[in-house]
Parts: structure tokens; sequence; C-alpha cells
């Protein structure tokens, strides 16, 4: 799964909670900033992607993350990660 495609589902995740149209949500837009998006919706955002990439991150892995990219990035991160240990297994 490369970059271009989970920004896309992550978008979607954000379009799902919000009704903001993925067209209207930048690369790096600012959940708190450009979104102002609440706790409860940055909550079901973290909930949502972990479940969508079925990443088994440990709560405390969401907080700090503040943007799309930001995300993506985490989401590539725990990817690669997960891969990895599958290898050596």
């Amino acid at each position: 799964m490369d970059a271009a495609e989970i920004k896309g589902r992550i978008k979607e995740i954000i379009t799902n909670i919000t009704n903001i149209e993925p067209s209207e949500i930048e690369d790096d837009a600012s959940f708190t900033a450009d979104l102002d998006l609440d706790s409860l919706s940055l909550l079901e955002i973290g909930v949502d992607v972990d479940y969508e990439f079925k990443l088994g991150l440990p709560e405390e892995a969401m907080r700090g993350i503040d943007s799309v990219n930001a995300t993506c990035q985490l989401v590539e991160k725990r990817l690669r990660e997960k891969s990895a240990t599958a290898d050596v297994a």
C-alpha cells in the first residue's frame, strides 16, 4: 500500500466522522487549526485509523498526531514494522 492510498483512506475516515469532503482536506491539514476538530473527533479518527489498517497501536501512539501527513507517516511506519516482524517470524 503506497502513501497516496493511505492518505486517501485516512481522508475517507475523516469524511465519515466530520462530513468534510475529501477534496477539501489538504494533505498537510492540521486537525485542529485547519479542520477545527474537537478531541472526540480526534479520538474517533484514531480508533478508525487503527481499525482500518489493523495497526494494533497503543492508545498513546495516536497522541500528538495532529495532521493528515502525521497520521499517514504513523500508519506507514507501523505497516513497515508489522511487515518486518512478519518476515522474521
